[in-house]
Parts: structure tokens; C-alpha cells; sequence
């Protein structure tokens, strides 16, 4: 091949290579563009706190639906009304969001080009006027008082080979910037903005679980007792289990997952109010005469039931846990919950959950003193909500005996 030709062959590979990288990267047009660059994004929004709402929104591609959240400031505390405003716990996202944002820059501009939205990652994801279900990003709204818009954004793809920076667009907007996003940490996921620390317990404060499987025959209106297992930590902290034949061991390592689900892994995907009247009782003794038939009526439709001895009892069971405070969970299971959010199945259960307090069964006076304010914090958080678990997390936590038994040939 004579040098002429082989010359013309590069530089026709060449020419290709250079038309497939003007094809796939964002280009920039304008010198206003380019003159753009490095301001703040929202330069109006200075003051985290005068943030009243915060509005995050993400299409799910799979189901191609739209997924939004919201959690808003009512007289100084933060709710979540989707979820009958429950409150929220993650004050820090909050803050570090807001801050992320009032720190935003313009680092570059990507494109001009409405064409390169879809590959930037920056189409808007409550836009239903476009067919797309693959490039939108996800939309943060913060609003102020009387509701005005104090930053708007859509945040898109990751900058390959640039940890930290993404594409975003303001909505309504051509121009895709490329910004530093910080601490900008954004879910749509109700589970993500509350305590995943729910009984706010830690493993090593347990030191007893009953799991008591029994289930109720709705019909008859009798408890059928099934198992009941005891699981007690020694001084020297080690565990036993009750009914051990002399061949069996404990699985000490199911042991540990059991307290890990009850402690950080007891995942919440839902909640619902309870009526007024059950709120109420739940700070003395249950009975069938301080709570109305209407009352009873929606624990019912929840799968709980008060027993003819004035028992709260539920249609699968329940599990108590006892701290060395001498704080006594207890955790009911009720039937199946529809549509709950962030449901993977059917199977999301309501979880009833109620606290008592023993001094005498705390360790020392000193942590019975604190375990008889824990209670008391701790029936003001939970009397008010029947919760939603997920599927995976209530058979993680509601066992029987041959699950935890050492498998044969396996040591304790």
C-alpha cells in the first residue's frame, strides 16, 4: 500500500472516530454559555431554613410510573404527608440537602442541545408528554413560604470518570450544566427518611426474646398457642434456648440475624393512623369496655383482636423483647397490608407494637430509672400508628424452633 493510501485510510479513521465522538458527547454552542460557568445555581436560595417543602420525583423505568415524595414543614416540624404525616427522622438529610443545593454551581456547561438530554440523564421525570422511559432524572423541588419556588432542578446521569460530578438542568431549560452534588443525597423511598432504628434499641441491650407463634381462628374467635420459644442471654452472654434436647444446639448465628432485624434492619415501609380511642388506652391496661365497637371494628380489618380477657391478641402471632432497662416490646402481627409503599410482594404485614416497663427486671436501679423514661418516650412514638413491615423483614423475625437449631454435625 503506497503512503498516499495508507495516509487517506487513517485519516478516514480518523474522521470516523472524531464523527462518533461528535455524536455521543454534549457539545457547547454559545459564548454565553461559556460565560455561564461557575455561577451559583440558584443564587436567590441562601437560607436552609427558609426551606418550608422538599419534593423529590423519580420515574421507574420498569413499571414506567411515576414516583413521588414529599415532606413538608408544619409549624416547625417536618412530615411526610403521604404518609399521614408522620414525622420525619432525618433531620440531617434535610439540612445537608439544602445546603447541597444552596451550594450548587454551574461547573461547566455540557450542551445546549435538547437532544442530549435523554443521554445526560436530564429529562424531566413528571414530563407525560414524551414516550421516553430511559434517560429522566430525578426532580428536587424545595419550596419557601406561601409556596415559592426557591430551587428547581432535575439531577441526572453520573460524569464518567468524574466521581462527584453530575449532569443537571433547571426544567424548562436547554442548557445541561455539569455541578458538583456534594452531600446531595435524594430517595423517594418512605423507609429512607425515618429512624431505621424503630425500637431504638441496640443488640447488646437485649437480653431475653419470646417469640409466642400462635395464631388466631377468626372464626371461633380462639387462639390456637403453636410455639413458644425463650430465648434468654446468661450474665456470662451467652444464649439459651428453652426445650434444647441434649443433642441440639442453639444456631448462634441465627441468633444474631434475629437481633440484628429487631434492632437495625426492622424495615418500615408504611404507617397508618389508629382511631383517637385506641391511641388514647394504649397508656393504661386494654380493655374490651375502654375501647368502642367501632374501634375494635378497624383492629379487626388490621388483624388484631381484643380477647374475651380484655388481651390484645393478633391473627399471627408475636414477639416480645426485654431490655436490660427492663423496657418489655412487644410486637404484634397482623394480616397481610395492601399496597403498601415500597411493596416487593404481598406479604407486607401490619406490626402493632406496644411498650411496658418493669423496674424490677432491669439489671440496676440506675437503668431502671432510665428505662422508666425510655417507656415513657417510647408509648408517646408508638401509640398513635400501626406499622407496615416489609415481607422479608417478618419472616426474618418470626421463627420457629427448627430454625433456630444448629444443623446436624454443627457445633454452638
Amino acid at each position: 500500500m503506497s503512503a498516499a493510501r495508507t495516509t487517506a485510510v487513517f485519516g478516514g479513521i480518523a474522521l470516523a472516530l472524531l464523527l462518533v465522538t461528535w455524536a455521543t458527547t454534549p457539545r457547547i454552542r454559545s459564548s454565553e454559555a461559556s460565560a455561564d460557568r461557575g455561577a451559583l445555581l440558584f443564587p436567590e436560595f441562601r437560607d436552609p431554613n427558609a426551606a418550608a417543602s422538599l419534593e423529590v420525583t423519580e420515574f421507574d423505568a420498569r413499571t414506567a410510573t411515576i414516583q413521588p415524595f414529599k415532606v413538608q414543614n408544619r409549624n416547625g416540624r417536618w412530615t411526610i404527608p403521604s404518609q399521614h404525616d408522620y414525622p420525619v427522622d432525618g433531620g440531617d438529610r434535610l439540612a445537608t440537602t439544602a445546603a447541597a443545593l444552596i451550594a450548587l454551581r454551574k461547573e461547566d456547561v455540557a450542551s445546549e442541545n435538547v437532544a442530549d438530554h435523554e443521554r445526560c440523564g436530564v429529562l424531566d421525570p413528571i414530563d407525560t408528554t414524551r414516550p421516553n422511559v430511559t434517560g429522566r432524572g430525578i426532580r428536587l423541588v424545595v419550596r419557601g413560604a406561601h409556596d415559592q419556588i426557591l430551587a428547581d432542578v432535575i439531577l441526572g446521569n453520573p460524569v464518567a470518570g468524574h466521581p462527584g460530578l453530575r449532569y443537571v438542568r433547571v426544567p424548562d431549560q436547554k442548557r445541561v450544566y455539569i455541578s458538583t452534588v456534594g452531600d446531595l443525597r435524594l430517595s423517594t423511598a418512605f423507609a429512607d427518611w425515618i429512624d431505621r432504628d424503630v425500637l431504638q434499641i441496640q443488640s447488646p441491650e437485649i437480653v431475653a426474646v419470646n417469640l409466642r407463634n400462635y395464631s388466631l381462628d377468626r372464626s371461633t374467635g380462639r387462639v390456637e398457642p403453636g410455639e413458644t420459644l425463650l430465648l434468654q442471654r446468661g450474665h456470662d452472654g451467652a444464649w439459651t434456648l428453652n426445650g434444647l434436647q441434649p443433642q441440639q444446639h442453639l444456631d448462634l448465628n441465627r441468633v444474631s440475624a434475629l437481633l440484628d432485624s429487631l434492632t437495625s434492619r426492622l424495615r418500615i415501609t408504611g404507617v397508618l393512623p389508629k382511631p383517637a380511642g385506641v391511641t388514647a388506652t394504649l397508656s393504661q391496661e386494654l380493655t374490651r369496655s375502654s375501647i368502642s365497637s367501632e374501634d375494635r371494628a378497624d383492629l379487626a380489618r388490621k388483624g388484631f383482636y381484643l380477647a374475651t380477657n380484655g388481651q390484645l391478641v393478633s391473627n399471627r402471632g408475636e414477639i416480645v423483647v426485654q431490655t436490660k432497662r427492663g423496657v418489655f416490646y412487644t410486637l404484634r402481627f397482623g394480616d397481610v397490608a395492601p399496597g403498601a409503599e415500597g411493596s416487593t410482594s404481598d406479604g407486607n404485614r401490619y406490626l402493632f407494637i406496644m411498650v411496658d416497663f418493669d423496674p424490677s427486671s432491669a439489671e440496676t436501679p440506675g437503668l431502671a430509672a432510665e428505662g422508666g423514661d425510655k417507656a415513657r418516650l417510647l408509648r408517646v412514638r408508638f401509640a398513635p400508628w400501626y406499622y407496615i413491615i416489609a415481607a422479608d423483614t417478618f419472616k426474618d423475625i418470626r421463627l420457629g424452633r427448627t430454625d433456630l437449631i444448629a444443623r446436624a454435625g454443627v457445633g454452638p
